[in-house]
């Protein structure tokens, strides 16, 4: 009960700082508007179907992913600058429980923000937002906020063991976008791209989504991206186990853990 209470005040008083800041700000409501407008000047001419996936989809995952990267990295560096990630480490609640109730507060705003996106295409380009399968796209959807979180989770580890938080925030967001395939098909990429592609937990979740979303239902193709991303998922949450052990033990031996 304690670390539950712990968790939800984590997530109510996070959401509440971030955005309060003016570059989160930007990124929850003016980024998404950005990656809208670009991607439908690319798909303006296309099918409904291409745009819904490429347009809608697209623009939407940016802007959920860029509030995902924001708090695997910006948030871990924030407070080791104001002088409090030792504190929240050696305090009562598990570092780990934090950790994680940042981060799903900031995929919450992440959310919010591509809902935006959403009615922004909608409204403004008259687009039409056709789910086929509500019900299946609302499951997908779930799944893809938890691999998206533990995925985070694994970044926002490894952030706190570097220096360079700032940097590899900056060096993986649009790369991400590129590699994943958020605007078009990975296909289009070099083969050695694509092997990187299939190992991150985002090109199976926007892959997932324009599968459920699609009129004429591919069950094999569900089944892939489903399994994929419930593998990856399962992956990422050893591998994260292992980074946090690896973190907590680096911390206590250096005592180096909040120099900036």
């Amino acid at each position: 009960m304690i670390l539950a209470k712990s968790l939800l005040h984590t997530i109510l008083v996070h959401m509440k700082l971030s955005i309060a800041r003016p570059m989160f700000k930007f990124i929850i409501w003016i980024s998404p508007l950005f990656f809208s407008t670009i991607a439908i000047f690319i798909y303006g001419t296309d099918s409904a179907e291409t745009l819904f996936h490429y347009v809608v989809l697209g623009s939407g995952f940016m802007a959920l992913w860029s509030s995902i990267v924001f708090s695997s990295a910006s948030d871990v560096n924030r407070e080791r600058f104001y002088g409090t990630l030792e504190i929240i480490f050696i305090s009562p609640i598990p570092f780990a429980s934090t950790l994680i109730g940042k981060i799903i507060a900031n995929t919450l705003w992440g959310l919010i923000s591509m809902i935006l996106s959403f009615i922004y295409l909608k409204i403004v380009f008259q687009l039409d937002l056709v789910f086929y399968h509500p019900w299946l796209f609302v499951i997908a959807l779930v799944f893809v906020l938890l691999a998206l979180s533990v995925f985070s989770f694994f970044l926002a580890l490894v952030f706190t063991l570097s220096r360079q938080a700032e940097a590899l925030m900056n060096f993986i967001e649009y790369p991400i976008y590129l590699v994943c395939g958020f605007l078009f098909p990975i296909s289009y990429l070099p083969n050695w791209v694509q092997g990187i592609s299939y190992i991150l937990p985002p090109t199976w979740a926007i892959q997932l989504l324009r599968d459920v979303t699609t009129e004429s239902l591919s069950l094999q193709s569900v089944t892939i991206s489903f399994t994929a991303i419930i593998l990856l998922t399962l992956l990422y949450i050893f591998i994260g186990i292992f980074c946090y052990q690896l973190m907590d033990k680096k911390a206590r031996t250096s005592g180096k853990l909040g120099v900036y």
